[in-house]
């Protein structure tokens, strides 16, 4: 049966929603571009910027392209991330990059500028955001090809501090001092990837703790961009000072915070960040998302700061990020905001898969990353297991003590801020000991984490200043310990002796845990950085002595993890996010079941019609729409040209490989730019069980 005929009715059927003004269908490798590689923009406070735009070379539609501002990383410039911006011109964009300020040609055209540092990302670049938008509207030059009434702002790290403040500040006067009023312009949606969306999250965890990356940018490492003054100074003398809350109260009076903002935007906001960042980890994010009451997706994975950039992830997030683009800039009805909000990929324990980019990571897709409230509880115990009874006889107190070498006299904010050799980690723990309680878990039956743990902890201080990292860890079955996550509690204001309870989430993270791993739990007086990610300290260290008693028993009394273990799903991987219309490559997928399914029966569908309504068989959701091609595929022995694989038996490693190949029927046409193939796969508890498991699903989009 011709994949061709069986897909025509059905598109033609969407193209009849079509809206007012329809994406044109780009051509094979996208449209031909057109760049203006240096415009001149003048802000309002003076400020000489300079942009760059890309779009279509081809007569624009009646309403123009949807313009797509990128905002690059900090210490780069306009041109980073090149290939990104032309690849979506090439697919029915106008895409505007502009030199944040402080960054690119900017110090070079105002020297002397009382404004030219930067502040990173306060309201002053809120505000020149604002104005580039604006800009660009207001353009003669761009008039009936860039359409600013329907904006998008993406960015990455830095950019996309920019991305979440656009979906917070769209359509809100900003009154920025020194600076010509603006009412910051109206965005369709945002793309924000690498970074959290509240500076004060980042910079100041907790409230508490000082970011080891801000302290370093504070401290003048970040030496080819010129920082502003007063921004500085202040940042410096709180550190000093060693007064966090005097900052955090300095950056919301100065209107940094966006969370108020965020929780009531009407703006959809498609957020990617890795598990394991050098920044800082996604769960800040992910529970601002979590508040919002517009469309929200996050995507968590292995693609950030300091991690192997792996290939197809960074595919799948592009095609994701096009079709989020494609909804709300486009009104293109591919239901990409009716999706599971949450995508995480499963973190391969073995650390070659891991640091492989052609790897294939499988993924979860989630409703919820919220700690579940029907995990198992884990009580600590003080001969540190971790135990799912809770204690029937009263346990000792253990307790994490750190204390100072006295012959550290370097050991002091002063000295820390200003000589970045004392800030590596084995300067640190020469001078300040590491303490630690470690509590252990055998896993006895393979299982799936996926979403947040939560710690609970009852401490007893013996100091007003003091701190805790939690991290938690498996080790799989004679392979090496593998960091899942981590995140600590501070005070700088405890009542020495005063009983305190701490609830603590723990960032969510998705692996498949092996019988026979152990899982850890550290507490520690320091936050350090453990394999795979690279050495040093996430946040800067209390400069003084302090003991805290961690308090163990039942409950309400006592300390536990919740730990939010599942069992273990199927997973569908392939070597392709992508497929070429003109040639239709075929794609190589991977149903893997898990040893404990070796020899169990299975099927395979592919459908077009996306992951939603999904599909319910033998009483299991089945991630996909049940539509004419998932008909015609699932379990087909008929077409093996084009299914192959897609009926059978798992073999011993409880693995199945499938061929989905339509490359006799290519090219294909090209109306279907733009739309994806969703891969699922199903298998029986036994052989023709009355019962089975499916899936994820697996998004494959035609280009």
């Amino acid at each position: 049966m011709n994949f061709v005929h069986l897909a025509t009715p059905a598109l033609l059927a969407a193209a009849a929603l079509a809206q007012a003004c329809p994406r044109p269908t780009p051509p094979p490798g996208g449209f031909a571009i057109h760049e203006d590689l240096q415009v001149q923009v003048t802000l309002s406070d003076g400020y000489v910027a300079y942009g760059t735009m890309k779009y279509p070379d081809v007569v624009p539609p009646g309403c123009g392209w949807p313009l797509v501002v990128m905002v690059h990383p900090l210490g780069s410039w306009r041109v980073d991330l090149w290939t990104a911006q032309a690849a979506l011109a090439g697919q029915g964009f106008a895409v505007w990059a502009y030199d944040v300020r402080a960054h690119g040609q900017g110090p070079g055209a105002n020297p002397g500028h009382p404004n030219g540092g930067t502040t990173l990302w306060g309201p002053v670049e809120r505000h020149d955001l604002a104005e580039q938008i604006a800009f660009v509207g207001a353009d003669p030059a761009y008039a009936g090809i860039a359409d600013a009434t329907r904006v998008a702002v993406m960015g990455v790290s830095q950019g996309g501090a920019h991305a979440w403040q656009a979906a917070a500040f769209s359509g809100t006067l900003l009154t920025t001092p020194g600076r010509t009023p603006i009412t910051f312009p109206a965005v369709a949606c945002t793309v924000a990837t690498d970074l959290v969306p509240d500076p004060i999250d980042d910079w100041l965890r907790g409230g508490a703790m000082f970011s080891s990356w801000f302290v370093a940018a504070i401290d003048g490492s970040y030496t080819g961009i010129p920082f502003d003054a007063n921004f500085l100074q202040t940042a410096r003398d709180a550190f000093e000072q060693q007064d966090p809350a005097g900052l955090q109260a300095a950056y919301a009076a100065e209107g940094r915070g966006v969370a108020d903002a965020l929780a009531t935007t009407a703006v959809p906001v498609l957020y990617g960040h890795a598990y394991l960042d050098n920044i800082d980890s996604p769960v800040s994010g992910v529970e601002r998302m979590e508040a919002m009451v517009a469309p929200h997706r996050a995507v968590l994975g292995s693609v950030g700061h300091g991690v192997p950039a792996n290939g197809l992830q960074i595919t799948a997030r592009d095609n994701l990020t096009l079709r989020w683009l494609n909804r709300y800039l486009w009104d293109v009805p591919n239901e990409v905001e009716l999706e599971e909000p949450n995508v995480l990929s499963l973190v391969p324990l073995d650390p070659a898969d891991a640091a492989d980019p052609t790897f294939a990571w499988s993924r979860r897709q989630l409703a919820d990353l919220q700690p579940d409230p029907s995990a198992r509880r884990w009580f600590l115990y003080d001969d540190l297991a971790l135990r799912d009874e809770a204690p029937q006889v009263p346990q000792l107190p253990l307790s994490i003590t750190q204390v100072v070498d006295p012959l550290a006299t370097t050991f002091d904010p002063v000295s820390y801020l200003s000589a970045p050799s004392l800030r590596d980690a084995p300067a640190v723990l020469a001078a300040c000991p590491l303490s630690e309680q470690v509590w252990t878990l055998d896993v006895a039956d393979t299982c799936e984490l996926a979403r947040s743990a939560r710690l609970h902890l009852h401490v007893v201080p013996d100091a007003a200043s003091w701190m805790l990292a939690a991290t938690l860890s498996v080790q799989p079955p004679g392979g090496t310990e593998v960091l899942l996550g981590g995140r600590a509690v501070a005070s700088r204001s405890s009542t020495p002796g005063v009983d305190e309870w701490h609830e603590l989430r723990l960032p969510p993270v998705a692996t498949r845990i092996p019988a026979g791993s152990t899982l850890r739990l550290r507490l520690r007086n320091l936050w350090l950085r453990d394999p795979p990610m690279q050495s040093g300290l996430e946040v800067a260290p209390i400069f003084g002595d302090f003991q805290v008693v961690v308090v163990l028993g039942d409950q309400p009394g006592g300390s536990w993890l919740d730990l939010p273990l599942e069992v273990p799903r199927p997973r569908l991987v392939a070597d392709r996010e992508r497929i070429d219309l003109d040639t239709a490559q075929p794609i190589n997928a991977t149903l893997r079941a898990g040893d404990e399914r070796a020899g169990f029966p299975y099927f395979a569908a592919v459908g077009i019609s996306g992951q939603v309504p999904t599909t319910n068989y033998l009483g299991e959701t089945i991630p996909t729409d049940g539509d004419w091609l998932v008909i015609a595929s699932a379990a087909n022995t008929w077409e093996p040209a084009f299914y192959q694989g897609f009926l059978g038996f798992l073999d011993n490693d409880g693995n199945a490989q499938l061929v989905l190949d339509y490359s006799a029927i290519s090219p294909l046409p090209q109306f279907l730019n733009g739309l994806q193939l969703t891969l699922v796969g199903f298998v029986w508890d036994g052989p023709w069980a009355p019962t089975g498991a499916a899936s994820n699903a697996f998004d494959v989009m035609l280009r």
